[in-house]
């Protein structure tokens, strides 16, 4: 026990040993809040003598859950393959493979993942005569799930998209229902429903989960809040450590007041900060309390560190977008030149469209960089067509797989054929594979005969599994299917080849892991956590600088780190600017970003900027101005402003961009626009004020543009 509680501060201590009841801990940026998870079941296990598989740890990504395992792992000594740290996907996903047969569905079952959900959404519209060029299947995929969550309903929606969804999501349901599969949505629905319709499965996860630990608890949605509800017994030995200042996803769908919710729904739970920041200086820290003390009704804290004071922030601002880019570029040569390694810097920002610059400055410096977001492995052309061949192998009846490789790579089985054979299917509510074989299908002897060329092939596949290893069946599928000969005549097929190849490393420790002889289950479990894998991005990092958005950042340190495009209307978004809302929400953003920061952090903006094709000038973002000047340093426009210079101002005069700039204003008006106004725009026509906030103005125009903020002073907005 002493030696699970050495090197932890008071609070940590605190978190760790308190094990009965509800407990929140408020865990700031930096605080080793991952420590204390992995010390707090160490101390269950060893201390108290609960049984591992009586404890039940959630996190957010799988990446995560493998640092859990590994670290505890190390503190007990011991195997950590049986315990239940997962994500809750993968959670959800444990639960229903042994009991979603309650539910209609075979235990085989396949995830698909957002891709496929899309692919599947398109095709069906195509059938409805929903022309997916006119109505985007991913928007729709986000109305599809959003139905799934029962917070909304069809006549929530207005026409023409409640008409559009009422084709789409029943038939959406039934296809994957009768396919065997389920989306990730599916993975926590289904599960909530399994717990709640079945009583006895509900008590036995409740008397065998003795105690629940859940990270990242301000990222939480509304399912999973139900999940933790659903899986906690009369114990209530509930731990959740969060941090709602870094409550950055609301987008995504996690829910803030879920922390609230969980201090009124649980008896009187044990709130413990986690204050003290192992990553930052002093200087570092207090700039985020300063900045995020301006969001009311959360649970105060102030970060603090020992490592110092730490040197001041710099705020930077350019002569142009260019001049700031140039400068960050200039920065990161200089300090790599004083010892730092390129992975030290990270450069975040609002929105992608900032990192364009970024790459033609550092392609022109021949700076390594790497931008986060690129293709997962898992999400390549390559590993899916496989999924989906496999997938095929376990379930010959997954019409969507089916449709994803039949003619890949080609075989001459073409459009028409595939909407002849559709048709047949659905009008007699039978598989692709059942409708080839029935004897009054309308497919011709030449399309049929390339048809069941295909089925015999998965047929060949299946004994293949059968009586070889999974070295054996990716060669032969390979070869008999004509991928491999297909990415032989591709110019970048060797690169695709070896990739599949990675199949084979990944079938082989699975088999290691997971230790089970039935190949098929086997295959199952693999393409499981294929789908699971594919919502992370998890290509290896090298000696690089990371350019990527502040959402991508959390979780992640860097020991020099450049907030750029720090302006108002940049960052904060023009478009968070009137909703107080989405307001702290942009605030917890920038405190996120400040806080990635361990030894050097820098704010960069630019006097104008070209945005969108135009020409903006933009004031410094409001969150620096609520950082105490003391702790900045001023480079380039905002030294010489400091200093009361007009050196940069008179040469700024001198340019056309300046000049054409000054006619614009000097020629613009003041608009005396109230609420219920008509308006007029040059280009969205006429239009009604909905709102006035000071010097914006939201509008409602024509149903082709919508509701647009605009400045009231807009040249080209005027009183109708």
């Amino acid at each position: 026990m002493n030696t699970l509680l050495k090197d932890l501060n008071k609070a940590q201590k605190e978190a760790v040993s308190t094990t009965e009841g509800p407990v929140m801990a408020i865990a700031g940026a930096g605080s080793g809040k991952t420590n204390v998870l992995t010390r707090r079941i160490a101390y269950l296990i060893n201390h108290l003598g609960i049984p591992k598989d009586q404890i039940l740890a959630i996190t957010f990504t799988n990446k995560a859950a493998n640092e859990m395992k590994s670290r505890i792992a190390g503190l007990l000594n011991e195997n950590t393959r049986s315990m239940w740290i997962s994500t809750f996907h993968s959670m959800c996903s444990r639960i229903l493979r042994e009991h979603i047969e309650f539910l209609g569905y075979h235990r085989h079952f396949q995830i698909i993942d957002d891709d496929d959900t899309v692919q599947l959404i398109k095709s069906i519209q195509k059938e409805a005569g929903i022309d997916p060029k006119l109505v985007d299947p991913r928007k729709l995929k986000n109305h599809v799930l959003n139905l799934k969550s029962h917070d909304i309903s069809l006549e929530d929606y207005e026409p023409p998209l409640r008409d559009y969804l009422a084709k789409v999501f029943p038939v959406y349901q039934e296809r994957l229902k009768n396919n065997n599969l389920v989306d990730f949505e599916d993975l926590l629905w289904l599960s909530i429903r399994l717990l709640k319709e079945q009583q006895s499965l509900r008590e036995h996860y409740q008397k065998l989960f003795q105690y629940i630990l859940v990270d990242e608890f301000q990222d939480t949605n509304n399912a999973q809040y139900e999940l933790i509800r659903l899986l906690t017994g009369e114990h209530q030995n509930v731990f959740i450590v969060g941090d709602e200042d870094q409550s950055i996803y609301a987008f995504r769908g996690a829910n803030i007041e879920n922390i609230r919710r969980f201090k009124r729904d649980f008896s009187e739970p044990k709130v413990i900060l986690l204050e003290e920041n192992y990553r930052s200086t002093n200087r570092i820290l207090s700039a985020a309390n300063e900045v995020i003390k301006g969001n009311k009704n959360r649970i105060e804290k102030n970060l603090f560190s020992s490592k110092g004071e730490g040197d001041k922030l710099t705020l930077y601002k350019g002569f142009n977008h260019a001049d700031e880019v140039h400068y960050v570029a200039d920065t990161i040569i200089s300090l790599v030149r004083e010892g730092y390694h390129y992975e030290d810097f990270a450069i975040l920002y609002r929105t992608n469209a900032l990192s364009r610059v970024f790459e033609e400055v550092f392609m022109q410096k021949r700076l390594p960089y790497k931008i986060v977001g690129n293709t997962s492995f898992f999400k390549r052309k390559e590993i899916k067509d496989m999924v989906a061949y496999l997938r095929l192998i376990v379930n010959p009846y997954d019409d969507y797989s089916f449709e994803r490789v039949v003619n890949e790579p080609r075989r001459g089985i073409g459009g028409k054929t595939m909407e002849t054979l559709k048709r047949f299917a659905h009008k007699y509510e039978m598989s692709y594979y059942e409708a080839i074989y029935d004897k009054d299908n309308p497919l011709g002897n030449g399309p049929l005969k390339k048809l069941q060329s295909f089925v015999d092939l998965i047929q060949t596949m299946i004994k293949t599994l059968e009586t070889s290893d999974f070295n054996t069946l990716i060669d032969d599928l390979l070869n008999a299917s004509g991928y491999k000969a297909a990415l032989d005549k591709d110019e970048k097929g060797d690169v695709r080849f070896e990739n599949i190849l990675e199949l084979k490393t990944m079938f082989k420790e699975s088999e290691q892991t997971y230790g089970i002889n039935d190949k098929l289950t086997l295959l199952t479990y693999v393409l499981e956590d294929i789908a699971l894998k594919s919502q992370e991005d998890e290509e290896a990092d090298d000696n690089a600088v990371t350019l990527m958005t502040l959402h991508s950042a959390k979780g992640l340190e860097f020991k020099v780190v450049f907030i750029v495009g720090a302006e108002q209307g940049l960052f904060p978004s023009l478009k968070s600017l009137s909703d107080p809302k989405e307001i702290e929400e942009e605030r917890r953003l920038m405190y996120v970003g400040i806080t990635r920061a361990k030894e050097k952090l820098y704010f960069t903006n630019a006097k104008s900027r070209q945005h969108y094709g135009d020409f903006v000038s933009n004031p410094d973002s409001m969150f620096i101005n609520q950082i105490d000047k003391e702790k900045l340093q001023f480079e380039g426009l905002a030294k010489e402003t400091q200093e009361n210079s007009k050196r940069y101002e008179s040469d700024y005069r001198q340019t056309k961009a300046f000049r054409a700039k000054k006619a614009s204003l000097e020629s613009r008006t003041t608009n005396d626009i109230a609420q219920g106004d008509k308006v007029i725009h040059k280009t969205f026509g006429e239009g009604v004020v909905v709102s006035v906030i000071k010097d914006q103005c939201k509008i409602a125009f024509s149903k082709e543009h919508g509701i647009k903020t605009l400045m009231k002073d807009h040249p080209a907005l005027k009183k109708a």
